[in-house]
């Protein structure tokens, strides 16, 4: 129940104590377990949760929300090795080639494959099953094996795709750890609103264009 904690919190902390009141309320009473029942009642509970923090809360702040709510930490040794990089190569250009490179999840980078234009980095995600997703026949398998996030990724209702930038706190965490400062993060495609993937944008640092 880590996420919805997380929820609460970020909630109160970006958008104030009355607005969490309402988004979050039974977050707590919500069941634990594995069992298809409690998925279904938690997953019910974001979707309500999602359509009010829509109505209530403006794109920024519902961004920021979400991004804090991440509960997932990014290997701190990846972020190391990725800001020793960027000194060593001395341009973010020859970072991104040297992210494309790594071929460390099923085959796949670790990083997402960034790409850059004009001064946004856009981070595509890579599939959360890479095999399954390349034998994939139908769009719910395809949807199955490249959705990273086990809250939703087996739910037939329509969330609003606010949820999916949660996964920018995971892309946030990388960058301002590699580029040593605060940085902007939006949302640009998601499964959720109908896009046939998950992209995060980052801002470049003007002192890095």
């Amino acid at each position: 129940m880590k996420w919805f904690q997380k929820f609460a919190e970020s909630l109160e902390q970006q958008a104030g104590e009355d607005v969490r009141k309402i988004v979050a309320k039974g977050w707590d009473e919500l069941p634990s377990g594995s069992s298809e029942r409690a998925k279904e009642e938690r997953t019910r509970w974001i979707k309500s949760a999602m359509e009010k923090l829509d109505s209530l809360c403006d794109e920024k702040i519902r961004n920021l929300v979400m991004i804090d709510t991440c509960p997932h930490k990014y290997p701190k040794t990846r972020i190391k090795e990725m800001r020793a990089a960027l000194e060593r190569l001395g341009n973010l250009d020859d970072l991104l080639k040297l992210m494309w490179e790594d071929t460390s999840w099923g085959g796949g980078s670790f990083y997402d494959y960034p790409v850059r234009k004009n001064d946004w980095i856009y981070i595509t995600k890579v599939p959360y099953n890479p095999k399954a997703y390349k034998k994939a026949t139908t769009n719910e398998e395809k949807r199955l094996a490249y959705c990273h996030c086990g809250l939703v990724k087996r739910s037939n209702d329509e969330i609003s795709s606010t949820f999916c930038c949660c996964s920018g706190g995971w892309v946030k965490q990388l960058w301002e750890g590699v580029l040593g400062q605060p940085i902007e993060v939006k949302l640009t495609e998601s499964l959720l609103q109908g896009d046939e993937r998950c992209t995060h944008a980052v801002r470049i640092p003007a002192e890095f264009l």
